[in-house]
C-alpha cells in the first residue's frame, strides 16, 4: 500500500469519528509567518478526496479541489511585503483553519551544520544582544532533530525503529523574535535576518534546517547522488563511504542497533546521504523563499594533516557534493538563479585552506553565488567559533550589496587578472584593497610558489588597483598564494574599504 493511500483510508476512518479532521497543512505554515514577497505564494495540504478547498489573504479568494489522494495546492498571487498582518483561511464544506498575523515580507533559508545551528544565548555578549533583540517584524522557524540528534551518544533501538524521513524534524511553528525565542534560534540566521530587516524595512522570515556534523552529501537526494557518477558509491552501503569522523559517530549512535540486530539492515541515520533533503529540504521546496545561506564544511574537511590526501577529502570530490547541492536546491525551487550564501570555513587549527578555495571557487564559477570570508571570526582551538554576530551581519551586509543592489554596505573585491611577469606576479583588483595595520605595517600573507611547489614568503606592495608581490630567491614564479593557513586570521591583513578580510586564494602561472 502506497504512502499515499494509507493517509488517504487513515483519514476517511478518523473522519467518520470526526468530520472535517482531514484538513491539515504542512508544518511551514503556522501563526506568525512570513510569505515571500514579489512572488506568487503558493499553499497546499490535504483534505477529503475531491472536496472545494477555498484558500483567503488580504483580498484574494482561491479556489483548489483536492484530488484522489486528498492533496490539494492553490497560488495566491504576488505581494508587496508590508507590517500589516492578516488571517489565512483555508476553507472545506466541514471544516475551516485559520492561521493569524501573517505578514508578507523576505523569507531565507539557512542550512548547513553546528555552526549554523549554533544559539544566539551561547555567542558572545549574548545577554548584552538578546536584550535589545525583540522585533516582531522578525519570524523564526526551527526545525530541529533534537529527538535523535547525532552526538556522542547512543540512539534508543525503539526510537530507530520509526525514525523516516517524515518524522525525523520537528518544529514548534513561526515564532515571533522574543527575547526567549532569540536565544535558543541559530546565531547566525537571527543577527543575519536582524540586520537584513533594520535595513529593508520589511518584516523578515527565517527557516534554519541545520543538524550538527552533517556532510554536503546529506542534503542531495539520494537519486541525484546515484545518477551523479563520482557520487553514487554514497547513495549504496551509505556508511562505508561517508567521511570517517562521521562514520565514527553514526557507528557510536547506531551501536545499540548493530549489537541488537546484526543481520537486519541499518535503520535511518541523519548522516544517510539524502536524509536532510528528504527531511527538511525536499519538504520545504514549493515554499517560496528568497535565498540560501550555507554555512557548511567542517564535516567535510580534513581535521589532520595525513587525512589532507584520503580520497574522502578530495577537493574535485567535494566540490562536485557542493555543485551539485546548489544545482538540485535550484531545480526543486524551479530557481535558476535561486542566490547562495556560501559561509567560507573560518580559521582554525585544522588544514581546511583547500576546502576554503574550493568554496571560492564555487562562488566565482556558478552564478548567483556569492562567498562570506570567515577566517577572522574563528577559533583556533574551538570549532565553534562563538564571534557569532559580526559573521552574520557581514553575510545580511553580503547579501543586501548582492541582491537587494544596495551598494554602500560592501565591497565585493575581486581578482579578475593574474600576471606572472618574470620574477613578479601582478593581480589587477575589481577595487583597491588595504593594509589592516593593526596587525602589521606592510602586507603579510602572501606567498610565492617556484617550480617544486614550494612556497615562499613573498614581499608585497599595492599600487592602485594592483597587488604586485615578488620574493628575490625565485626568479621565476609559478604559483602565488595568500591567506594559505590553518588559521589565517593574525598571519593576513589585507582588507576591503569597509575593512573586510580579503578572500584567501590560490593561482597557478597557468591560471590567467
Amino acid at each position: 500500500m502506497t504512502k499515499f493511500k494509507v493517509v488517504l483510508y487513515f483519514c476517511l476512518l478518523i473522519n467518520s469519528i470526526t468530520p472535517g479532521f482531514c484538513l491539515e497543512l504542512p508544518s511551514v505554515f503556522s501563526d506568525h509567518m512570513v510569505l515571500q514577497q514579489g512572488k506568487p505564494i503558493r499553499i497546499w495540504g490535504k483534505a477529503e478526496p475531491k472536496q472545494v478547498v477555498k484558500v483567503s489573504y488580504a483580498n484574494q479568494l482561491k479556489i483548489s479541489k483536492a484530488n484522489k489522494y486528498g492533496e490539494w495546492q492553490v497560488v495566491l498571487d504576488a505581494m508587496e511585503g508590508g507590517y500589516q498582518a492578516y488571517k489565512l483561511v483555508i476553507t472545506t464544506s466541514n471544516n475551516q483553519l485559520t492561521l493569524k498575523d501573517i505578514l508578507i515580507g523576505e523569507v531565507w533559508l539557512a542550512a548547513g551544520q553546528s555552526n549554523m545551528r549554533f544559539e544566539v544565548a551561547k555567542t558572545i555578549d549574548a545577554n548584552s544582544e538578546l536584550s535589545k533583540s525583540s522585533n516582531n517584524s522578525i519570524r523564526l522557524l526551527d526545525y530541529n532533530g533534537d529527538d535523535l540528534y547525532p552526538d556522542d551518544v547512543i540512539f534508543d533501538i525503539d526510537k530507530l525503529s520509526k525514525l523516516n524521513s517524515e518524522n525525523y524534524l520537528h518544529t514548534e511553528g513561526w515564532k515571533l523574535s522574543t527575547q526567549k525565542n532569540n536565544a535558543s534560534f541559530s546565531a547566525v540566521a537571527f543577527y543575519f535576518a536582524a540586520k537584513l530587516q533594520k535595513q529593508l524595512d520589511v518584516p523578515v522570515g527565517v527557516i534554519n534546517v541545520s543538524v550538527g556534523g552533517t556532510m554536503t552529501e546529506n542534503f542531495i537526494s539520494k537519486s541525484t547522488l546515484a545518477s551523479t557518477p563520482e557520487l553514487s558509491p554514497l547513495a549504496e552501503h551509505w556508511l562505508t563511504h561517508i567521511m570517517p569522523w562521521c562514520k565514527e559517530r553514526a557507528l557510536l549512535n547506531l551501536s545499540a542497533w548493530i549489537e541488537h540486530f546484526p543481520e537486519k539492515p541499518l535503520p535511518h541515520h541523519p548522516y544517510e546521504p539524502g536524509f536532510m533533503f528528504d527531511s527538511g529540504i525536499k519538504p520545504l521546496s514549493p515554499f517560496q523563499i528568497k535565498g540560501v545561506i550555507w554555512y557548511q564544511g567542517e564535516s567535510n574537511a580534513p581535521i589532520t594533516e595525513n587525512q589532507r590526501l584520503d580520497s574522502y577529502f578530495s577537493k574535485e570530490l567535494n566540490k562536485i557534493k557542493l555543485k551539485t547541492m546548489v544545482k538540485e536546491w535550484r531545480q526543486i525551487w524551479q530557481e535558476p538563479s535561486l542566490p547562495f550564501n556560501i559561509v567560507q570555513l573560518p580559521g582554525m587549527n585544522r588544514p581546511w585552506a583547500e576546502y576554503r578555495q574550493l568554496q571560492s571557487e564555487i562562488s566565482n564559477e556558478l552564478s548567483n553565488v556569492s562567498l562570506v570570508v570567515s577566517y577572522d571570526q574563528g577559533d583556533a582551538a574551538d570549532v565553534h567559533p562563538k564571534r557569532k554576530r559580526i559573521l552574520s551581519e557581514r553575510i545580511a551586509r553580503l547579501t543586501l550589496y548582492k541582491i537587494y543592489a544596495k551598494k554602500q554596505h560592501y565591497i565585493d573585491t575581486n581578482i579578475h587578472r593574474v600576471d606572472f611577469r618574470n620574477k613578479q606576479v601582478v593581480m589587477s583588483l575589481t577595487d583597491p584593497i588595504f593594509i589592516n595595520k593593526q596587525l602589521s605595517n606592510s602586507i603579510i600573507g602572501v606567498e610565492i610558489g617556484d617550480e617544486n611547489g614550494k612556497f615562499y614568503r613573498a614581499q608585497a606592495r599595492l599600487n592602485g588597483n594592483s597587488l604586485v608581490v615578488w620574493n628575490e630567491h625565485v626568479s621565476e614564479p609559478k604559483a602565488v598564494r595568500y591567506a594559505w593557513f590553518d588559521d589565517p586570521k593574525d598571519k593576513a591583513n589585507l582588507v576591503t574599504k569597509l575593512s573586510d578580510p580579503i578572500a584567501p586564494f590560490l593561482y597557478f602561472k597557468h591560471l590567467k
